[in-house]
């Protein structure tokens, strides 16, 4: 029900201003205390014009489609400024950040909670591109539970989700049940034997690091850096990492659908030589390994030597293989098995 001047719904007319179209309709002029504003409103939707000092209906069906066309128009007009907006932000926003002293750096977050929080509220806002990296093993099923509804929304609202792990959650059920149905909704997940640091960044404008400066620094302290410059490089630098990581979708290792039990006593490698191993296995060049190691390239060459002997291997190739299929290859060296759990 319609009362006064309320809308009726079609067409956001008012019941006056029907009454003042059926007026011109019939050839009458219009009652004087209602034709100024509803007369403006059906000229302004194109059903009435002003021939020769008098007021015109037109056929409405034609008037309404050009008034419709019209609304399109502006309101796709609309929609590029607002689109051109944001590029005009991002670009004011480099303008600024380059020109300002003290503008973009790191912020301290002292504790997990602290972290997490910093985290869910930049996570939550980004517009296209998460990066993450886990090096520390897998999480609980309440915390990846927790992460599905998350991360599928962002997924849905076109944030490309990128998540970094070591080769060893191929053997954690939870894990692969995770990353099986978050790569059906478009994430992409890869593993890596040789260790990395953990990160998270966030439209290449935000990264989360862990604490490496702070002594007596709580267990998952981390820092929140926004410097622009310092960002780009570490996304290029995950993105070296990544190339070199292997695609996962959720499926076990390969011929270790079951793996077998690591048995004391049975891992013949130390955690150095581990180290060593599995940089081999990424493909890592062994003058990188010995920068790594804080070795010289000779050094590194007697320790490979070694262990070829150990594994009875006749050329590196034939070392990583050996190692790929011994026990010392799923050993998980990780010195923490909790991570941030805000990006999964």
């Amino acid at each position: 029900m319609s009362v006064g001047n309320e809308p009726t719904g079609v067409g956001s007319l008012t019941v006056p201003a029907k009454r003042v179209y059926a007026q011109i309709v019939a050839g009458e002029c219009p009652d004087e205390a209602t034709r100024g504003p509803e007369l403006d409103v059906l000229a302004r939707m194109g059903l009435i014009v002003q021939e020769t000092g008098r007021w015109v209906a037109l056929e409405p069906r034609a008037a309404m489609a050009r008034h419709y066309e019209r609304e399109l128009a502006e309101f796709a007009a609309r929609v590029q400024e607002l689109s051109a907006r944001t590029q005009v932000e991002d670009e004011l926003t480099g303008l600024f950040e380059r020109g300002t002293a003290g503008v973009g750096g790191s912020v301290f977050l002292p504790d997990g909670a602290a972290a997490n929080a910093c985290i869910q509220d930049v996570v939550a806002d980004a517009r296209s591109e998460i990066l993450a990296a886990h090096p520390f093993g897998p999480r609980s099923r309440e915390l990846m539970l927790i992460a599905v509804r998350r991360d599928s929304e962002a997924l849905k609202r076109g944030v490309r989700m990128r998540t970094l792990y070591r080769d060893t959650v191929r053997d954690h059920e939870v894990t692969r049940e995770w990353a099986s149905t978050m790569s059906a909704q478009g994430g992409q997940y890869r593993t890596l034997h040789a260790p990395f640091q953990r990160i998270i960044i966030v439209d290449r404008r935000h990264a989360f690091i862990s604490d490496l400066v702070t002594p007596d620094a709580a267990e998952h302290a981390a820092w929140h850096v926004t410097d622009r410059a310092v960002v780009a490089c570490m996304a290029q630098v995950y993105e070296d990492i990544w190339h070199g990581a292997l695609p996962w979708a959720g499926e076990p290792r390969e011929s270790e659908a079951v793996p077998e039990p690591v048995m004391e006593g049975v891992v013949r490698t130390t955690r150095f030589q581990r180290e060593i191993l599995r940089d081999q296995a990424a493909g890592r060049p062994q003058k990188a390994t010995a920068a790594r190691l804080g070795i010289g390239l000779r050094t590194l060459t007697r320790h490979i030597d070694e262990l070829k002997d150990m594994f009875g291997a006749g050329s590196v190739q034939e070392l990583t293989y050996r190692f790929a299929l011994s026990p010392d290859h799923r050993v998980d060296d990780s010195v923490d098995t909790v991570s941030y759990s805000t990006v999964a």
